[in-house]
């Protein structure tokens, strides 16, 4: 978040600033170090500190940031933090600059030391048991544990949809015109016959109008039987269909739904799971909170002469990333940054630009507006024309599959409005070669995929992202999936429909004297129906006899 990275960099610079007026600046730096660190949750290391007076001018050299979800990565490096800052306003923990510099900027780089605060290593990663041929899908009954508090949830809410419906028949039926009060309409009508004929005929039209009155009430009641006989039907069919919707909806949820389609996602592995959510983290450590806006303590202190802890006019940023073995370098800013954007009555825009050997082919923008309580943000990134080589596609032991070479068009376009997700992200690799490495003989079909593969000389890729930030919904499809999933396709489809039968079989084991019940229930409202019947019959033949 803009908010808490700011924040941590208002501490890091409050430190340096006090740590050069009270003591020295190798004093600062373990100050900034062992401060920033407690802020970051994972190792802070600074080079050396720069400060000057007359104007205030900090300087952090050299400054990295574990990232604490991945110890042995960095969340950003940068060559320098910089800034001509407002020394008063900077110790009441407020940033106040017209300008902030972040040169040399990296993110997501690798680290020869783990990022803990104690130094040691992160546990080994799980192997993730990903191969080809064999390719590894969930167990049965993994699933079906993992998701036990969902299936019974639906069991519930169905036995619960009968009993409402019951309950209410039952109460409604009590309330029926019973024999007693057809023997009384009898007995007013046998009163009426002895009656003078002026009598007679208005005590008649009395007995008639509260007859119509009970009639009219059948009529409404032949209305509500009708809409809950339907919905009795329908619960009894989703009681039916419950081992297979279940079924689907758990193979959905774990992305085994999409088939072939999305068969180079099998590849992939996690690593598309990994990127995305590497890109939502980054998101939510630069601008996610920026919509938490936290109120300030009660204090007997004079008010700040700013409403505001961040007010930064621009951050200028320079940097590059490492792709391919290529640097791609970039240089941008961002504008208009405060924790409350109505001071301004202007969302936080971003603008990179950027690419290899001074061509132009990196374009980001975006804009993160939270004037009102939530936080949207739209962030659309294109890359065009750019060189690509050694790019690793699939660790996969299998079949390492690598991008040799290609020319990629990229673009990708994102909006966030509080916690909805919604994105997509389109790629098209020319004059690609891709390479499988290290295919062992005795692999028929990993030799088979490579081979497939040879004659590949353009890479197209479509993937979707919605849900919500926390937890993003992908699809991924591409031209390989053909290729692919004509080797693995009839295994895949047969490991597929394997797990969907044990899951059909388990749940029908598990809850199939529940569903069993339900399905006893269809004819649950009959006797209502026969009741209704009788008793409006017997009004309207009562009523036959007083016309």
């Amino acid at each position: 978040m803009v908010k808490r990275i700011l924040q941590g960099i208002v501490v890091l610079l409050v430190i340096a600033v006090v740590g050069v007026v009270f003591a020295l600046e190798p004093i600062a730096k373990f100050m900034i170090e062992r401060e920033g660190s407690k802020q970051v949750g994972a190792r802070v290391d600074v080079d050396s500190v720069d400060i000057s007076f007359y104007p205030t001018h900090v300087a952090l050299n050299g400054l990295t940031v574990a990232n604490p979800q991945e110890p042995m990565r960095n969340l950003i490096e940068s060559e320098t933090v910089s800034a001509d800052v407002d020394a008063k306003a900077l110790f009441k923990m407020q940033v106040i600059a017209d300008q902030v510099v972040l040169s040399g900027l990296q993110m997501y780089t690798a680290r020869s030391t783990p990022g803990t605060l104690d130094g040691s290593m992160p546990p080994p990663k799980e192997e993730s048991g990903s191969s080809i041929p064999s390719i590894a899908l969930p167990d049965a009954n993994a699933l079906l544990a993992e998701e036990k508090a969902t299936i019974q949830a639906e069991v519930t809410e169905i036995q619960n949809g009968f009993a409402a419906i019951e309950s209410r028949w039952k109460t409604k039926s009590e309330k029926l015109p019973d024999q007693s009060q057809f023997d009384q309409y009898k007995v007013r009508w046998n009163e009426l016959k002895n009656k003078n004929v002026i009598e007679r005929i208005a005590g008649a039209k009395e007995l008639r109008d509260d007859i119509k009155a009970e009639l009219r009430q059948f009529e409404n009641l032949n209305e509500d039987l009708k809409a809950d006989s339907a919905a009795v039907k329908s619960l009894s069919l989703r009681a039916a269909n419950l081992p297979a919707d279940q079924s689907k909806r758990m193979l959905s949820k774990y992305g085994l739904d999409q088939g072939t389609e999305g068969m180079l996602r099998f590849l992939l592995g996690d690593e598309v799971n990994a990127v995305v959510q590497r890109g939502l983290s980054l998101y939510q450590e630069t601008m996610g909170n920026m919509a938490s806006e936290e109120e300030a303590p009660a204090s007997d202190e004079p008010a700040a002469e700013l409403p505001v802890n961040i007010l930064i006019r621009k951050i200028l940023i320079d940097g590059y990333q490492v792709i391919g073995g290529e640097k791609l370098a970039y240089s941008g800013e961002i504008n208009d940054v405060t924790d409350k954007q109505d001071y301004w009555n202007k969302p936080i825009t971003m603008a990179l630009r950027g690419g290899m050997e001074q061509k132009s082919q990196l374009v980001i923008d975006g804009i993160f507006d939270q004037r009102n309580d939530t936080l949207k943000s739209v962030f659309n990134m294109g890359l065009k024309q750019l060189a690509l080589s050694g790019v690793s596609l699939s660790q996969s032991p299998d079949l390492p599959l690598q991008l040799e070479k290609g020319i990629a068009d990229i673009a990708a376009n994102f909006s966030i409005d509080g916690d909805n997700l919604k994105g997509s992200v389109e790629g098209l690799v020319d004059q690609a070669k891709l390479l499988v490495a290290n295919v062992t003989s005795d692999n028929k079909t990993a030799t088979l995929l490579a081979a497939a593969l040879e004659d590949v000389t353009k890479l197209v890729m479509d993937m979707s992202v919605n849900g919500t930030v926390d937890q993003p919904a992908i699809k991924l499809k591409s031209n390989l999936d053909s290729i692919l999933g004509d080797v693995l396709g009839a295994e895949l489809k047969s490991q597929l429909g394997e797990v969907e039968d044990k899951l059909k079989t388990k749940l029908s084991a598990d809850y199939g004297p529940q569903i069993a019940s339900f399905q006893e229930k269809q004819g649950m409202l009959s006797q209502y129906q026969d009741l209704l019947g009788d008793r409006e019959a017997a009004l309207q033949a009562l009523m036959k006899e007083l016309m």
